[in-house]
């Protein structure tokens, strides 16, 4: 990378006159309206242009207002790049160009203090085996005085999808946001670089979509949560509403450009994760290594590829599935909470109002002549969501509970989990949810392939203009289903008012092969969820807090289920041999098989995520007493919550094999 680099004389003592002695508080910007207001990117137009071989683009850095949820709500302070004297823009922009292709970039700093930007670079090709690799040796950041214009000249040549940020180099003690908070807005100021390989021009229609995020421990300790969610600058109900025709191939790369961990979620479909990355290399899978997946985690600076086929016409979803990063507490106002967000909610409130932040719908238009599939004999089952009250202290517990003979259960009947769904594939089904708790209620059948209508998100499902609303208080919906492939799945409320999952309501959801039937003696489920009210309710296997030990039989072949649906919680498992790990075979994923490559023997330590599944074959070869260990870690401290989390939960769970 080289770096040349010009000052106006000017420029100069401007900028020395303008920069505070070290530690001095400069004057908060208190009217970010005052400021241009920046665009959206949607990473559809790459920019630059080609000058005799070399792609060259111009970037200038300034200020400029953003207004993430909407263009009637509240205005931030960012930091932001200008294009080639085009209007701002939120994120940064996309900078897109084939393998050996030389690329001059300008930087224009307009601020007062130096800038510093990351990224624009090649990166080393990736190791097998090894760690992600940083900048070459020698290869500094771009640094940007004030007033300075520095041209900055790479060749990529490792494929892959980057990112590059830049931050303004303030002297510690200054203000940069509009509202409490320090260098918030620098938080937006990433662009994203997608190195295409020599030979292969990028898909047609393939989408782009960074996760941003705003916010720190600066936010009084009175707000929940500090920290703001974005997809491509945007929060739900204002990120861009995504369209395309049943049958369609959709190709997405996501980056996760925050400081938290995010499971992405994809409600009623299959995706195929083809690569994963981050901000310093990127792995393409070979065909036969490319596994089905619903729900995928993307650490900080992690980077994903992934194709998918809406066979099904109707609304989706795609979304984190942190509570914390998809539900209402994402558009509370900035200053706290109030009458009119409280944090249970409004239970008048439709379920598309219950969710923000980390969200994006999509559309999918029936081709032409398509119809819905016509009635036909179904096995009929009855769910019933029951509620009792002051379980958890002053809160009530509610539950699933799956009918069993001509009457239905009490009201007050709860159980935890909700009781298992066993169906089989290929069989059509018909399950009327009957709403008896005190609130409305919509319910997801988690990675189940089936109409939209019945995906159970309230005031979404459904058709554009005909969607399916929440369940009222003594009312039902039917849910029709016929189950495409057999696997390991789960049901929860969705959009709820209050903290109803946590309260009890998800359960396990079976499907087995044709002939074949559930035997729980060799068939295992482990339900990873949280038991109480709140942000702190305690972990919970298979609705217990203190699991008891459970027996397995020597040299049997058993299926362990792992099956993970806590509000916000991540879960470690490790199933031991005093301190070492079993071995155990992986032979699927969120209820997909794996391919072939991928069913393999390997140590017994599983890291789950919220709305994952994973199944795995043990046969213990010998007797003896082992013990199935889950670590639960509370994620909740600065700055996703401005508190500190609880310590980690650990349940042992005693494996005695006979």
């Amino acid at each position: 990378m080289n770096i040349s680099r010009t000052t106006h004389p000017l420029a100069l003592l401007v900028a020395f006159c303008a920069v505070p002695p070290l530690g001095a508080q400069e004057p908060p910007v208190t009217d970010a309206g005052a400021l241009e207001l920046a665009g959206f990117e949607d990473y559809r137009v790459p920019i630059g242009r080609m000058e005799n071989g070399v792609l060259r683009v111009t970037l200038e850095a300034r200020a400029a207002e953003w207004r993430p949820w909407g263009e009637d709500g509240p205005g931030l302070l960012a930091h932001v790049f200008s294009v080639d004297g085009a209007p701002p823009r939120v994120p940064g922009p996309l900078l897109r160009v084939t393998a050996g292709t030389p690329v001059h970039v300008t930087l224009r700093n307009t601020f007062d203090h130096s800038l510093e930007v990351n990224g624009l670079r090649d990166r080393p090709p990736p190791s097998p085996g090894a760690p992600p690799a940083g900048p070459p040796p020698g290869v500094e950041p771009a640094l940007v005085g004030p007033g300075e214009t520095v041209d900055v000249r790479f060749t990529p040549r490792t494929p892959g999808t980057f990112v590059f940020r830049a931050t303004v180099r303030r002297p510690r003690g200054t203000v940069t946001a509009t509202l409490p908070g320090v260098d918030e807005a620098d938080r937006p100021f990433s662009g994203v670089m997608i190195v295409d390989p020599e030979g292969s021009p990028p898909p047609a229609g393939e989408r782009v979509f960074i996760l941003n995020h705003w916010g720190d421990e600066a936010i009084p300790s009175s707000f929940l949560p500090a920290t703001r969610f974005f997809i491509n600058g945007r929060s739900w109900p204002h990120t861009e509403r995504l369209e395309y025709a049943q049958g369609d191939t959709v190709r997405w790369r996501v980056l996760n450009a925050t400081g938290r961990a995010h499971p992405m979620h994809l409600h009623g479909f299959y995706f195929r994760v083809d690569a994963r990355g981050d901000f310093g290399s990127e792995h393409v899978y070979a065909p036969e290594e490319r596994r089905m997946a619903v729900t995928e985690v993307l650490r900080p600076t992690e980077t994903m590829r992934i194709t998918w086929v809406p066979e099904e016409p109707g609304n989706w979803l795609f979304h984190c599935h942190f509570m914390r990063h998809m539900s209402r507490l994402q558009t509370m106002p900035l200053e706290g909470p109030s009458a009119a967000h409280g944090l249970h909610g409004d239970e008048g409130a439709a379920g598309e109002d219950l969710m923000g932040g980390l969200v994006m719908g999509i559309t999918v238009r029936p081709r032409p002549g398509w119809a819905p599939a016509g009635d036909v004999p179904r096995r009929h089952l009855r769910l019933h969501i029951g509620t009792r009250p002051r379980v958890f202290g002053q809160e009530a517990a509610y539950g699933f509970v799956l009918q069993d003979g001509p009457e239905p259960p009490a009201a007050d009947s709860v159980r935890f989990p909700g009781s298992p769904i066993v169906l089989t594939r290929g069989k059509p089904t018909e399950i009327a949810v009957f709403n008896r708790a005190d609130v409305p209620l919509g319910v997801h059948w988690h990675g189940l392939e089936l109409e939209s209508w019945a995906d159970g998100v309230p005031g979404w499902s459904g058709m554009p203009g005909r969607v399916s609303l929440a369940i009222q208080p003594n009312d039902s919906f039917a849910v029709r289903m016929t189950p495409p492939r057999a696997g390991t799945f789960m049901y929860h409320v969705h959009s709820e008012p209050g903290h109803q999952l946590a309260q009890g309501l998800y359960g396990p959801f079976l499907v087995m092969e044709p002939g074949e039937r559930w035997d729980p003696d060799t068939d295992r489920l482990f339900l990873l969820g949280s038991l109480g009210t709140g942000e702190d309710a305690p972990a919970a296997v298979n609705g217990e807090l203190d699991p008891g030990p459970m027996e397995l039989r020597m040299g049997q072949s058993h299926r362990l289920r792992f099956m993970h649906i806590s509000p916000d919680d991540d879960k470690r498992v490790e199933l031991l041999a005093g301190a070492e790990p079993v071995v155990w075979q992986a032979v699927a994923k969120d209820g997909a098989d794996l391919p072939p490559q991928q069913v393999r023997t390997q140590p017994a330590v599983l890291q789950i995520h919220v709305g994952e599944t994973h199944d795995f074959r043990w046969t213990p070869d010998r007797a003896g007493d082992f013990m199935l260990r889950i670590t639960t870690t509370f994620d909740r401290g600065v700055p996703a919550f401005p508190r500190e989390a609880p310590p980690p939960h650990v349940a042992e769970i005693p494996v005695r094999v006979r």
